[in-house]
């Protein structure tokens, strides 16, 4: 990798320092790992292991769920059985400021595989690209985080501070992981999450809370549906006022941060299911979706 003129000396070594083969055989491994619908142990167990093998501290913990719920800030979708906490740290001398990097390990499903133009869960690379489920989304991320501090070791630039490496569980409904990081007392004086953003700094970022609606109807037989009421026509009325506040809601935003972007807090229906029988008409539809947070909102 070539630096660009604009580094500084020491930066430019941290840069050619960077093992992009290890890079590229870490996220491979981790990329094969299934971590979705709350199996994220593997996952976990395996960024421990790289974070050793780069010579950094490694905390490997239980995470007590349990506990966990009594907080304020817990939120959950997925039950889990064996939440696991790993955090490395990497020092360099006694003293001076604490660097908190974060990045998850579960990604969302892979849904249709049938779709896929390669196999969700192995790493290809094609036309200078790298695809697989989570490379962007974030294991990607995480990895490519973990060969800079990687770097920076190897080098022996003269620091003074530490970097405190938080791979977390759990962010894809609700943050029960770094949640558990903050709780155990690994927090610094500043914090990076590694999550992609075309290599734009983003000082802010929307929240989310999750959402499920169940609209009820009346069941008929389909050759009478004009006696029945249809749970789907009902929802698409909610569906279209949902649309219409989504739009509303975006064309207040006066927030310079985020008022730039298309739609700064979305409102996705991510999942939609009812009825019982092709020829009844539905007496329920129970939709589940996000509705994005704005900066500082009070919710």
């Amino acid at each position: 990798m070539k630096p660009t003129p604009s580094l500084a000396p020491a930066e430019a070594e941290v840069l050619r320092a960077i093992d992009e083969s290890r890079l590229l055989r870490t996220l491979a491994g981790l990329i094969a790992i299934p971590s979705w619908d709350g199996h994220e142990r593997r996952a976990q167990e395996y960024i421990a292991e790289a974070m050793g093998g780069l010579g950094m501290e490694v905390d490997i913990w239980e995470i007590d769920e349990d506990r966990l719920r009594g907080h304020p800030d817990y939120a959950t979708e997925i039950e889990r059985r064996d939440p696991l906490g790993v955090v490395g740290r990497a020092r360099w001398g006694d003293g001076g400021r604490t660097l908190v990097l974060n990045g998850h390990v579960d990604v969302v499903p892979p849904g249709d595989l049938s779709r896929w133009a390669t196999p969700p869960f192995e790493m290809v690379r094609q036309g200078g690209r790298v695809y697989g489920r989570g490379v962007v989304d974030m294991k990607g991320p995480l990895v490519a985080g973990l060969a800079g501090v990687g770097a920076v070791l190897a080098c022996g630039v003269p620091l003074r501070g530490s970097v405190l490496f938080q791979s977390v569980v759990g962010e894809e409904d609700g943050g029960l992981g770094t949640l558990a990081s903050v709780l155990r007392g690994h927090v610094g004086d500043g914090a990076m999450v590694l999550e992609p953003t075309g290599l734009s700094v983003a000082a802010a970022q929307a929240g989310a809370l999750n959402f499920r609606l169940t609209v009820p109807g009346r069941a008929a037989h389909g050759a009478l549906r004009h006696e029945g009421v249809s749970a789907l026509e009902k929802f698409m009325l909610v569906y279209r006022d949902l649309v219409d506040f989504e739009r509303e809601r975006n064309r207040r935003v006066d927030d310079p941060r985020m008022s730039a972007l298309d739609v700064p807090y979305a409102i996705c229906v991510g999942t939609v299911r009812g009825g019982e029988w092709a020829s009844t008409v539905p007496e329920s539809i129970r939709a589940e979706g996000r509705f994005g947070v704005g900066v500082r909102e009070d919710v």
